[in-house]
């Protein structure tokens, strides 16, 4: 009798005062819901969200078939009201997919090793996953895999299967164009000479690159990598890929840039790792710079 007596005093005060019935600050329009004010609810926005949480995690299960219901029954008004939200909240919305895409892909590399198989590039900015026996886009395709994200995903939900492995993009790159990482010293001049000595092509198309490379620099403006076999033309306002399809391909943006005497307005020397940490992980080159100041030993060809 007397804890309920208590309990009608507090009853009584939290109407005459209208203060929160679980931590008792005052209640005004600023901390307290209208509906529950309506309803006669003396608890804050505060308290009322902790109530929540604290529910879902005692009815995990519950919760998520209610949620899992709600949207099944109301798939147009979700969809529609988290379009809204997206337009009113764009910056935040947008920080808060990056931040989910960057954890995702960085638990993906740390399952894999975490660092270059090849060259033991361990800052995560720079590594890739890449499939050991090649054919990663038909993979990508067979799976159902439109993006990188999605990609993640299926290693993720599959466990992480045999068949990848991390290595950075210079090395990722690297091995995309002459099957082999140029690291691979005694691999990959095998296969380097031999597919120079074989096709005319091969060796135009390789000495109109080195005039590219010394066209612009020889070496990244960013860090520094002189390595022929590194190095690309990165567009510095972007529309890269639209002016390679629009030539053909990239020793026809190659011949364009030659012919034009090396222009310097939208082009420059980066490598694969600058270039793709640029684009692909979408940071800032002050980002990159700072990310040069702690360069670990470079591994060399020998």
């Amino acid at each position: 009798m007397r804890e309920n007596n208590n309990s009608k005093d507090y009853e009584s005060k939290s109407k005459q005062f209208q203060v929160c019935r679980e931590c008792g600050i005052k209640l005004t329009d600023e901390n307290w819901c209208a509906s529950y004010k309506k309803g006669h609810s003396y608890i804050c926005k505060r308290c009322k969200i902790k109530q929540s949480k604290e529910w879902q995690q005692n009815n995990g299960e519950r919760y998520n078939q209610t949620q899992k219901i709600w949207r099944q029954n109301n798939r147009d008004r979700s969809i529609q009201a988290a379009k809204i939200w997206q337009q009113n909240n764009r910056d935040g919305h947008n920080q808060s997919q990056r931040e989910s895409r960057h954890r995702l892909r960085n638990e993906v590399i740390d399952a894999y090793g975490g660092k270059c198989a090849c060259c033991g590039e361990t800052r995560k900015e720079f590594l890739s996953i890449d499939h050991k026996n090649g054919n990663g886009n038909k993979q990508k395709k067979e799976i159902g895999a439109r993006t990188s994200q999605e990609f993640y995903c299926w290693l993720k939900e599959n466990n992480y299967p045999d068949g990848f492995q991390v290595l950075c993009f210079n090395c990722n790159c690297g091995k995309g164009t002459y099957s082999v990482c140029p690291y691979d010293k005694d691999s990959f001049e095998e296969k380097f000479e031999a597919k120079l000595k074989k096709s005319y092509d091969a060796r135009y198309a390789w000495a109109l690159r080195m005039d590219i490379i010394k066209g612009y620099g020889g070496k990244c403006e960013l860090c520094g990598e002189d390595n022929p076999h590194f190095l690309t033309i990165d567009h510095v306002n972007g529309g890269g890929s639209k002016e390679k399809k629009i030539l053909g391909n990239s020793y026809a943006l190659y011949r364009k840039l030659r012919d034009e005497n090396y222009p310097r307005d939208n082009y420059r020397l980066l490598c694969y790792n600058c270039n793709c940490a640029l684009g692909f992980n979408r940071i800032t080159e002050d980002e990159l710079i700072k990310l040069y100041k702690q360069i670990p030993e470079k591994k060399e060809i020998k």
